[in-house]
């Protein structure tokens, strides 16, 4: 694993970078060090961060389990629809929001009724616009769509923009960056105007943020991950999680999904 991110360094200072921003090549660092891991008991679809919980998605389609974020579990959501094939969830603080294949479907807290929300739609990512307020990475139509709070539904980036967009998440501040194509990282306002756009490592299609604005980048399958600090980014291996599905960051921690059967906890440089 070590040696493929000195060989994708060497790539970087011959290719060098593309868009309007610059990052520097990526330096290859220690593995993080591995804190925690909890087996789950069932096998997962995904996992998110919801405020000072974390929900995780149950491959059955059934219930979304939630843990504190020491990973010790706090209890159950359970769905009042079965997803036949679920793929993943997002939540803000009324609701959260899970999809399969074609559907975004929408749940607020206080009452657990599953709704679809937005069909026709093949969901590669979610960031919150504002609570009950979505954007939507589509991989069906390349775009980025902005649901809003009562369903109404309008193009926010189009394919012009961003090519094949992926995973997506708030920055803050009315910023937002989304993985674009193989190998692009779009950074954009909440207006839809483009700021900037960056390579990163090729293949990225996992990404999560800290509370200090670092971007952890992540490919499903792949034991390392690529931190992006300011223009600075840098490789890192994780030990004991040979086939990451999901990712999302907590009290400075790293919190990996690991083949869908166990939370894998790391410890964040600069955690200290």
């Amino acid at each position: 694993m070590l040696r493929l991110c000195v060989l994708l360094t060497a790539l970087w200072l011959v290719f060098g970078c593309a868009g309007t921003g610059r990052v520097a090549p990526p330096v290859t660092l220690a593995p993080l060090r591995l804190e925690r891991q909890v087996g789950l008991g069932t096998v997962a679809a995904d996992l998110c961060r919801d405020q000072d919980a974390l929900l995780v998605l149950e491959n059955s389609g059934t219930r979304i389990i939630r843990y504190r974020l020491d990973l010790t579990v706090l209890d159950t959501l359970p769905l009042s629809d079965r997803l036949s094939a679920p793929a993943g969830l997002a939540a803000d603080r009324f609701y959260v929001y899970l999809y399969d294949g074609r559907t975004l479907y929408r749940m607020a807290k206080d009452k657990l009724l599953l709704q679809p929300w937005l069909g026709n739609v093949r969901v590669a990512g979610l960031a919150t616009y504002e609570p009950g307020i979505m954007l939507v990475s589509d991989v069906e139509r390349g775009a980025i769509w902005y649901k809003g709070l009562f369903g109404e539904s309008r193009q926010f980036l189009s394919p012009a923009e961003v090519t094949r967009p992926g995973a997506m998440v708030s920055l803050g501040g009315g910023t937002f960056a989304v993985l674009s194509g193989e190998s692009g990282l779009v950074f954009f306002s909440r207006s839809g105007v483009v700021q900037r756009s960056v390579r990163v490592a090729p293949g990225c299609d996992l990404m999560a943020v800290d509370q200090q604005g670092r971007l952890c980048l992540g490919r499903r399958g792949r034991a390392e991950v690529w931190i992006l600090a300011g223009n600075h980014l840098a490789c890192f291996g994780l030990p004991d999680s040979p086939s990451p599905l999901a990712i999302a960051i907590a009290d400075r921690r790293l919190l990996v999904l690991d083949s869908g059967t166990r939370i894998v906890a790391y410890q964040l440089p600069g955690a200290d």
